[in-house]
């Protein structure tokens, strides 16, 4: 049997697992045949590689829309593709079983090659698809229990269909939109979309007019000194939006002022209990997991998944991450069980002394059960089942490996806590002849909000609920003070990585309604990363803040209508719900709209004008950025100025905050630098006669 991976880690795990001989670069012993590929070895065809005339970029040679992708060698890489081809050759007879990863990507790469070298055998090829960690055991039973490849069929041709698509936007429209401005401008399917949200939502803050209003806040005394108070507000009953918020002229305003000061005692005139059940989050998906990362402690979604897949191929204490579930199958209770009673005995005898302690001791063993839908649930599976722990945490993981590995215990021992129930309050307060409400709650069960792992996977902070547990219908309080608090209303906020990944994961369309989401689990963090490293946002603490480049690109487009139905979110999900309904209508359809876009060659544009950092010590010229520097604008003059700032200076990045200060005479923030000989070295830049030095502190 030949068997293809997607690394030479899982290709030693197969061997390892049955016995297999490591050759030169790939394992063979009697039955078996084990070569690995390096994550992709091919890449797309370039529009020159079709026609060499199209290295030229010209309005002319639009649209650039081939049959079909072809695929080349990656250089740095070819080598190993020449292996993997060889042992095709070879073995072709043989029964094959790909084991590239079990997602759509895996699948897409081992398509790639299996169109490459010419492969037929179909009728004998299976495929390996587990979510658990690559133990012996796993792999052993995965090879016996592998599917047909056939069975995978829309898998490959919907991974085919969204390369396709994103070559035939991003190649076309880039450069187009590049030719228009002047401007290297990369255009992406989802990408551009994802901008687009960004700037929308900046523009918004932007636009926003703050409106001052006041709230008259009353707090009361429970019966017992000891319980803590609790607060209502006036009521305004010329408000109905907002029933608590007065203007600064109003007559109902003035009065309680003047009289607040008098207000010695209230009693609830009327009382309204709704009794509440809130199920514990689900189990993680690589999403969910992402936003929790970049919540709790600011890992870009990129690093999450690096180090989620680090912990599931070496460490193997964790499923396969690149998961979009957030159940487990129906046939999963028993892998549940063992793990759990595995972990609790590893951990219950130190409960109450580390961060995911309370849920393990919270847990109830009773609700691994096929009863439990929100846990067990073959219907709402894709894929693979969800993020889940496999085995004890290991000593040898580094700091940000056991954060992301107790994030996932946390919320495997959570999902099994009791619900949380509270009754939601509403109450009337008579003060002095005036009404005031007030909404809080009575915690019935605290369930699993009991530990520290009581969060939900809302992006957005909420407000301590208040307390009203214990109060009564026609009791008197006693007022403790009235204060009124002048206040604003508030834009929404910024986007950061966590609500960019919700955006992605659950869009909504202008009725509210659920759209399919855009990209996959696996793709999502590289889309977002792909904006930072293409200068497209930046990162202002955890706010994702669009730059220069960006909004160009997206006001460029705004201005042409042929183009604004790829940055709206809402339409480039209609054609995610095409590509997994009908591929054909989905390549056809991206196909028109390319030629249609690229025919309105009238297209509105213009040109991009850089601004200056600041000014050359040299010459007293503007200084750009460029790509690899930052250069003084008169470099062209007729006494050329020479004048430049690296982006990297031993190792350390240069960005637009340290040449204005640079410029300006200051010296950087400090540094961390890298020697000639590999060592590091901390230090701040400053500009001396036009070039940088470095500053040291003294050494106490």
């Amino acid at each position: 049997m030949l068997i293809l991976t997607e690394k030479p880690s899982v290709a030693k795990a197969f061997a390892d697992a049955l016995g297999v001989t490591r050759k030169d670069n790939y394992w063979e012993n009697g039955e078996y045949c084990i070569v690995n590929a390096l994550g992709h070895l091919l890449e797309d065809y370039s529009p020159e590689d079709y026609n060499p005339a199209l290295k030229k970029w010209s309005l002319e040679g639009l649209p650039i829309i081939p049959e079909r992708v072809e695929y080349k060698a990656i250089e740095k890489t070819k080598a190993q593709l020449a292996v993997v081809k060889n042992y095709f050759a070879r073995h072709k007879n043989d029964p094959f079983l790909l084991a590239t990863d079990a997602e759509r990507e895996g699948e897409l790469i081992g398509a790639e090659i299996l169109d490459y070298v010419g492969f037929t055998g179909y009728a004998h090829a299976r495929r390996f698809w587990v979510s658990e960690a690559l133990t012996p055991e796993v792999i052993r039973k995965g090879i016996e229990n592998a599917k047909p490849l056939a069975d995978y069929k829309s898998y490959r041709e919907q991974g085919f269909a969204r390369q396709f698509a994103d070559w035939l936007v991003g190649m076309n429209l880039t450069r187009l939109v590049t030719l228009k401005t002047n401007k290297l401008l990369h255009f992406g399917r989802v990408q551009t979309a994802v901008l687009a949200a960004v700037l929308e939502r900046e523009n918004s803050i932007a636009n926003f007019t703050p409106e001052n209003y006041f709230e008259i806040k009353a707090v009361l005394k429970k019966n017992s000194g000891a319980e803590e108070p609790f607060s209502v507000k006036l009521v305004n009953p010329d408000n109905q939006e907002f029933p608590t918020r007065f203007t600064k002229n109003s007559c109902l305003l003035e009065k309680v002022e003047k009289i607040k000061n008098s207000m010695k005692a209230g009693i609830i005139t009327g009382i309204c209990k709704e009794k509440k059940t809130v199920p514990p989050p689900q189990l993680f998906n690589l999403t969910a997991l992402q936003k929790e990362a970049h919540k709790q402690y600011g890992y870009s979604p990129e690093e999450t998944l690096e180090i989620a897949q680090t912990l599931y191929e070496k460490h193997k204490c964790l499923s396969y991450p690149r998961t979009p579930s957030r159940v487990m199958g129906g046939d999963n209770v028993e892998l549940v069980r063992g793990i759990y009673e595995k972990l609790k005995t590893k951990y219950a005898k130190v409960a109450g002394t580390g961060r995911f302690n309370d849920a393990i001791a919270n847990s109830d063993p009773s609700l691994i059960s096929h009863d439990n839908k929100r846990v067990f649930n073959s219907a709402d599976l894709q894929d693979h089942h969800a993020l889940i722990p496999l085995a004890p945490l290991s000593e040898a993981l580094s700091v940000s490996e056991t954060s992301i590995y107790s994030l996932v215990l946390e919320r495997f021992f959570t999902v099994l806590n009791p619900p949380y129930v509270y009754n939601s309050i509403s109450i009337n307060v008579d003060i002095s002849g005036h009404k005031f409400i007030g909404k809080g709650i009575e915690v019935i069960n605290s369930g699993w909000k009991s530990g520290s792992g009581g969060v939900d996977d809302n992006d957005e902070e909420k407000e301590p609920e208040k307390d009203y547990s214990g109060l009564e219908k026609s009791r008197v309080y006693p007022v403790s003070s009235v204060n009124t608090e002048e206040k604003q209303t508030e834009p929404k906020k910024h986007y950061t990585f966590a609500s960019l990944l919700q955006l992605m994961e659950n869009p909504r369309g202008d009725d509210g309604k659920h759209l399919t989401g855009l990209g996959t689990p696996a793709t999502r963090g590289a889309i977002l990363q792909k904006l930072v490293d293409r200068k497209y946002v930046s990162l202002k603490g955890k706010n994702v803040l669009i730059s220069d480049n960006g909004k160009f690109l997206i006001e460029n487009i705004l201005k042409n209508d042929g183009l604004t139905a790829f940055i709206s979110v809402p339409e480039t999900t209609r054609w995610e719900e095409q590509l997994h309904n009908d591929t054909a209508a989905f390549i056809e359809g991206i196909k028109d709209f390319v030629r249609a876009t690229v025919k309105n060659t009238g297209m509105t544009a213009y040109q991009y004008e850089k601004k200056s950092l600041g000014k050359c010590p040299l010459c007293a010229g503007d200084v750009y950025e460029g790509n690899k520097n930052y250069y003084c604008g008169n470099y062209k003059a007729e006494n050329p100025c020479r004048f430049t700032i690296w982006k990297e200076i031993c190792h350390a990045s240069v960005n637009h905050s340290d040449v204005q200060a640079l410029l300006a005479g200051k010296q950087t923030k400090v540094k961390k630098c890298t020697g000639k000989t590999g060592k590091y070295f901390n230090a701040k830049l400053e500009l001396v006669n036009g070039k940088i030095e470095f500053r040291f502190e003294e050494k106490k």
